[in-house]
């Protein structure tokens, strides 16, 4: 895309995830591109972890990596078996000293792999406030026993001076947008006068923005996070050589 003045236009990327998953994900961007780039972290949400009582689990469920760094400041025993959605949730529950199971990429598969395993004992998922997929509830009904423990809070957070300003200028903005929740915080900032590109996590992701500016949606192929990346370039790919 070019400006007024025919100069190619820069996109830029804002990441809107907590800040530790908007910097792990700004440096895979970073190491994966080498085009000039420009990345602005503006979380939407916050993490704030809350007091819980998981009891004494025979293993977790992790699903997500807010989860994991939850359930290890609250205390709860290390080398526990750690269920997790996928393998980036997995790589924190190991270094946080649970045995790590790496699941499938999303909560729907990760509850059928569990069912189908046929783990004894209790379960205890570890979860935010604001969750999707009734794993517990799931997991209960299928004759497993299973806490579902609410471990932290998303709360929402204002957008950066940076990105408002941003996207009421006239340079292309990928969204790379991994939860309904997200999308539906964002959607109150809109219009915005800059073009959009969404990158939705899923379908689910994608049915909850509602933004008049947005040019193009891209779903992720998967709901995971190296599957997030790969949409992320070529969306940047895409933006940088339109004309």
């Amino acid at each position: 895309m070019l400006a007024n003045n025919g100069a190619p236009m820069l996109p830029t990327v804002i990441l809107t995830r907590p800040q530790a998953q908007s910097e792990s994900f700004a440096a895979d961007i970073a190491a994966s591109w080498a085009g000039e780039l420009r990345i602005i972290q503006s979380p939407l949400i916050e993490i704030t972890h809350l007091p819980f009582d998981a009891g004494y689990p025979d293993a977790v469920i992790f699903s997500s990596t807010n989860g994991v760094l939850a359930a290890q400041s609250a205390g709860l025993p290390s080398g526990l078996p750690a269920w997790c959605v996928g393998s980036k949730t997995a790589d924190t529950a190991q270094d946080a000293g649970f045995d790590a199971i790496a699941g499938p990429g999303d909560a729907d598969r990760l509850v059928t792999d569990i069912i189908a395993a046929k783990p004894s004992g209790t379960l205890a998922h570890i979860r935010g406030k604001h969750a999707r997929g009734n794993i517990a509830q799931r997991l209960n009904a299928a004759g497993l026993h299973c806490r579902d423990i609410v471990a932290y809070d998303q709360c929402e957070v204002d957008l950066s001076q940076e990105a408002k300003t941003t996207l009421h200028a006239d340079d292309p903005v990928i969204f790379p947008l991994f939860s309904p929740r997200t999308a539906t915080i964002l959607n109150q900032y809109g219009p915005f006068t800059c073009p959009v590109e969404v990158v939705a996590l899923s379908d689910a992701v994608k049915k909850a923005v509602v933004l008049k500016s947005a040019i193009g949606m891209t779903v992720a192929i998967e709901p995971t996070a190296k599957a997030m990346l790969r949409a992320v370039l070529a969306a940047i790919k895409r933006v940088s050589e339109r004309r």
